[in-house]
């Protein structure tokens, strides 16, 4: 069984063909991400992994693909108009926790905490709200009731409503579609960033589908999420947020198949606390491990200010890369954040001074000889022409009369600038972990504090950069052979996975699994053991052509009720997941 991992970076996409019985690497390539369009870095890669691995396209069972397509297009702001219906109810104002915006429009109607419809919206509101969306130029549509994940009914008949006046075509996002939690700020914001990547998912993915069926890849897609799990393009369309975070949950699979593939013996494999550090061309993502596993956020990803109920690693990512632009001013070194890359040693266009665009970290690196990438010389000449520039720091200009040595001692400066920019982002991360409880992705630990041991160091510039991070970070630093093509090695070996809320209420006679979209009627005698076997039922259907393993509980719980006339009855939740993880199987 082979695998094909793609890790989609800003600045590079990288592809890996894996073994998917011993989770060994036989082939990996490297090709350029282009500004403004992925496709063209997807096609360069998978081609050149095929052809390098000589592998038969058919012999492949599946694609996993990871990407910061749709991150970028929420922090850029690149993505279409989306226009809300807000249902909160009493006793919550949305507007203490949504931005100010024309296009959210807050309707009357609501339910109660049992899902029971208590106030039904006023047609000829509906109307003036969807007319006047209609107006703004909404392309997609949001429809979000306080407590729906109970009971659909009135996002369902405002999305009727609503068709009527978009048509049948428009893409609406409803509420308990989107996750079972009842969070309703957090299940408003996460439906809102669905809706808001609805196209640029759908694109993506049918360049994606066109592109490996033309290569003569026949497998299923699927792509990486923010908890480390995957899902497939199928799923992907209607939950493209999910997707989001997915780069760093990429590097940490990348980890965890290394420590598996290195014996017990090697400090990779240990169950020590450690850090991720992934460094690519645009930023750098920092992770810690507890005892070898990944943690997952206690509450959800919030991505530009919006918190979500996005299962999400807990992760950090800056905007630090071997492709962020050097800079002098006022005396002293700036990194970043914007990238300037490819580095002008990479750049054909760069003949020589003048230069059209800023040197970049991986420059510094050149002119240090701790790398070398590309044409050096170049690398040597822009960082030269930056001590000539007023603002360069005094101390580089006096204290050294040679040119090149006032290059080294400006490449340093920039170097030191940019390691102890992540030693502080690294000691923030374990300190806001060690505030409170954390989970891994396995189960939950309860009062441990976390005690980094060693740091692991992925991505492309690792193994040069080894060293001086460890010695910035005071930690041993252990960057694997495997570190360039950690992430696409990760994302070939995800485990589908998936998280369900299960609700029903034998008063009302009605259970749901919104995750699932399923709804089923009930008599009075409905009990747990029937709702497990409901949401076992579910799993397997959703995953009939998966093998991810056993469904866990996670969460389970029954309570008598009585309505307003004595009758008995009971409320029953249930959550039950796939823990994310590697498709090798312990057993293999």
């Amino acid at each position: 069984m082979m695998l094909v991992g793609l890790d989609v970076g800003g600045t590079f996409t990288d592809a890996a063909l894996v073994d998917g019985k011993t989770g060994r690497c036989v082939a990996w390539v490297k090709a350029p991400t282009q500004a403004g369009t992925v496709l063209p870095g997807i096609l360069e890669a998978l081609e050149g992994l095929l052809r390098e691995s000589r592998a038969d396209a058919r012999t492949v069972k599946r694609l996993t693909v990871s990407s910061t397509l749709g991150l970028n297009a929420l922090l850029t702001g690149n993505t279409r108009p989306v226009g809300v219906l807000a249902l909160p109810g009493p006793g919550i104002d949305p507007t203490l926790f949504w931005p100010q915006d024309p296009l959210f429009k807050i309707l009357p109607g609501a339910q109660d905490h049992r899902g029971r419809v208590t106030a039904v919206p006023d047609p000829k509101a509906v109307d003036a709200a969807l007319e006047s969306l209609k107006k703004l130029g909404a392309e997609t549509l949001v429809i979000v009731c306080k407590f729906s994940p109970k009971n659909p009914e009135l996002e369902k008949s405002l999305a009727a409503e609503a068709r009527k006046k978009f048509g049948a075509d428009t893409p609406i996002v409803l509420g308990f579609e989107t996750s079972g939690s009842l969070n309703f700020p957090r299940r408003l914001h996460t439906a809102w960033c669905n809706a808001a990547l609805y196209t640029v998912s759908r694109d993506f993915h049918r360049d994606l589908e066109k592109a490996s069926r033309d290569l003569g890849l026949t497998c299923p897609i699927h792509i990486l999420k923010a908890d480390a799990g995957s899902f497939s393009a199928t799923e992907a369309l209607t939950d493209p947020a999910s997707t989001m975070g997915s780069g760093p949950a990429a590097g940490l699979l990348g980890i965890l198949a290394m420590a598996g593939l290195s014996g017990r013996d090697s400090p990779i494999f240990g169950t020590a606390d450690k850090y991720m550090i992934d460094m690519g061309g645009t930023s750098t993502d920092i992770a810690l491990l507890a005892a070898g596993q990944p943690l997952l956020a206690r509450e959800g990803l919030t991505v530009s200010g919006r918190p979500t109920l996005i299962r999400t690693l807990w992760t950090r990512s800056i905007a630090l890369g071997g492709d962020s632009a050097l800079r002098c001013k006022n005396g002293e070194v700036s990194i970043g954040p914007d990238r300037s890359g490819p580095a002008l040693s990479l750049d054909p266009e760069q003949k020589g001074v003048p230069f059209s665009r800023p040197a970049t970290l991986t420059d510094a690196l050149n002119v240090l000889e701790i790398a070398s990438v590309g044409n050096a010389q170049l690398s040597r000449q822009a960082i030269r022409l930056m001590i000539e520039d007023p603002a360069c720091p005094p101390a580089i200009k006096n204290g050294q009369a040679d040119p090149e040595a006032q290059s080294r001692a400006l490449a340093r400066l920039f170097l030191a600038g940019a390691l102890q920019r992540i030693k502080k982002e690294a000691l923030e991360i374990l300190e806001e972990i060690n505030t409170q409880p954390v989970y891994t992705i396995r189960e939950l630990l309860v009062d441990k504090k976390l005690e980094p041991e060693c740091a692991m160091f992925i991505g492309a510039p690792a193994g040069a950069l080894r060293p001086a991070l460890e010695n910035a970070l005071g930690l041993p630093v252990i960057a694997p052979e495997e570190s360039p093509f950690a992430n696409a090695l990760g994302a070939a070996l995800a485990k589908p996975t998936k998280a369900a809320e299960l609700y029903a209420d034998t008063l009302l006679g009605r259970m749901t699994i919104p995750d699932f979209r399923v709804e089923k009627n009930i008599g009075g005698d409905y009990r747990l053991e029937d709702a497990r076997r409901d949401m076992s039922g579910a799993f397997a259907e959703a995953f009939q052509n998966e093998e991810p393993g056993q469904a866990q509980t996670v969460f389970a719980e029954s309570f008598a009720v009585l309505d307003p006339s004595g009758r008995r009855g009971r409320i029953l939740r249930i959550r039950s997941q796939y823990a994310a993880g590697l498709v090798l199987r312990e057993e293999g």
